[in-house]
């Protein structure tokens, strides 16, 4: 019997990138999952450049970018419930074409591992299955329209490790846009909603921004005023005992004065307590005052730009429009702040700070900075950030050991005051080592990322350690 000898193996091909349609999608946000009767998995989206809602429908063997589905009124597969809890909330982090017919979604999770959902396009017996990434590989948590036991004899049951299709698929996954028909939309209509969207957010985000740095430079007050009113109390300390909550006075133009004291202090504590709060109100006009007026300019702009989409928009008002809204989400500083930028020489992503015992603590200046801070802090440095709050990232160096009690408690203090929480009495900082960080996945945003061993310290603020801190900061 004569038999052919087998030729040299043909290296397997590459597996083709995966579709634009679906990695345009990554970075949005699961906000909600059903499981229609037939076994189809809608994921509901939001976010992305438009920051619009998208429906994507997964079912055996085809994905689909699809209009706002309809209800069909039927009851729910007992499987919704399971699918939703493992994918929301979550984020698209990642679209990978595994292998020819054997599609990848792998989703972040705020607590817990990442989830990975495998569309396999098999024409003879497609599905798609939910699984849980864990050390020993892909798990299976739920299978979706095709039978937990494929006709090549795996077993993608629940709680099993996933295996790839035996075979070599027909076809790749099928990935549709579907937007045709009555629900379709005019692209430059749709681009002109979704920058009306944009700037509504940025109008709210810079409108709260302005009145909580007016708010500031407002619990501060007048640094002149605070000033005089301690001039004027050197003349009369004899007649401010402790225990006087207020003390009349002739100001240096012969007008009537009412000097404010802490009838818990005496004279010349009050006198310091003056001096300290017109100081204070310097340092912040001197930090807020510029801010303040960059975040005016901003908001006059994007007002400027809403104003342009109004009534009929050309493409020149769309690209400078995007411009505005471009300036503002790279956080560019006004003309002024720049040439003192270029004057001081190249920016750091951080601020120094010398705490207890001589430990110099690091505090980031912002979202994309607070991202450089932790990717050059080693994996035993100590994190802190304001629990729930937007804000800082704090790194205090370490060598795994434990971090002294004082340490950690200057630390906490910068998280609370480089945040939204600055002002408060009681603030939650949240703690952990920086190699139990991670960033969610590509596209995430600046400075988000995922916390595991979290230790929280509710902190009582202790103002005279911040001004402490602040006075110790090193200079850049």
């Amino acid at each position: 019997m004569n038999a052919t000898a087998p030729g040299p193996a043909q290296p397997a091909a590459p597996p083709a990138a995966p579709p634009t349609a679906l990695t345009a999608l990554v970075s949005r946000r699961v906000q909600k999952a059903t499981v229609e009767p037939d076994g189809r998995l809608v994921l509901e989206l939001f976010g992305g450049e438009a920051r619009d809602k998208v429906w994507l429908a997964v079912g055996a063997g085809a994905v689909a970018v699809v209009e706002r589905p309809a209800g069909t009124g039927a009851t729910p597969p007992a499987l919704q419930g399971l699918v939703r809890k493992e994918l929301v909330p979550s984020l698209l982090a990642g679209v990978e074409q595994r292998a020819l017919g054997l599609l990848a979604l792998r989703f972040e999770r705020p607590t817990g591992g990442p989830r990975v959902l495998l569309v396999e396009g098999d024409a003879d017996d497609p599905r798609a299955v939910v699984c849980a990434e864990t050390d020993e590989g892909l798990r299976v948590l739920a299978t979706l329209g095709g039978a937990a036991r494929p006709k090549d004899g795996r077993d993608l049951r629940r709680g099993r490790l996933y295996e790839a299709p035996r075979s070599a698929p027909k076809r790749t996954v099928e990935v549709a846009v579907q937007r045709a028909g009555p629900g379709s939309r005019d692209p430059g209509a749709a681009r002109v909603t979704a920058l009306r969207a944009r700037l509504r957010a940025e109008e709210k985000r810079l409108t709260r921004l302005e009145r909580a740095l007016a708010g500031d430079l407002a619990r501060h007050g007048e640094a002149a005023r605070w000033a005089a009113d301690g001039e004027l109390l050197k003349t009369a300390l004899a007649r401010a005992p402790r225990g006087t909550a207020s003390i009349d006075l002739i100001g240096f133009e012969g007008e009537a004065r009412t000097v404010a004291l802490d009838p818990a202090l005496d004279a010349s504590e009050n006198l310091a307590r003056l001096f300290r709060r017109a100081q204070r109100a310097r340092a912040a006009a001197a930090r807020v005052t510029p801010r303040l007026g960059v975040a005016r300019e901003r908001l006059a702009a994007v007002r400027e730009a809403s104003a342009r989409l109004v009534g009929t928009v050309d493409d020149d008002a769309l690209a400078s429009v995007a411009r505005v809204l471009d300036v503002a989400n790279e956080g560019a500083a006004a003309p002024s702040t720049k040439r003192r930028v270029a004057k001081a020489g190249a920016r750091k992503a951080w601020r120094s700070f010398t705490a207890a015992g001589g430990v110099v603590v690091r505090v980031g200046r912002g979202a994309k900075d607070n991202d450089a801070l932790v990717r050059d802090a080693r994996g035993n440095d100590l994190w802190l950030h304001a629990r729930d709050r937007h804000g800082a990232h704090v790194i205090v160096p370490s060598r795994g050991d434990d971090v002294p009690s004082e340490l950690v408690l200057d630390a906490a203090h910068l998280a609370a005051h480089f945040s939204a929480a600055r002002g408060e009495r009681h603030v939650d900082v949240q703690h952990t080592r920086v190699k139990h960080l991670k960033k969610p996945g590509p596209g995430a945003p600046a400075g988000l990322v995922h916390v595991t061993q979290e230790g929280v310290l509710r902190l009582k603020v202790d103002e005279e350690r911040v001004r402490r801190l602040l006075a110790a900061e090193v200079p850049a």
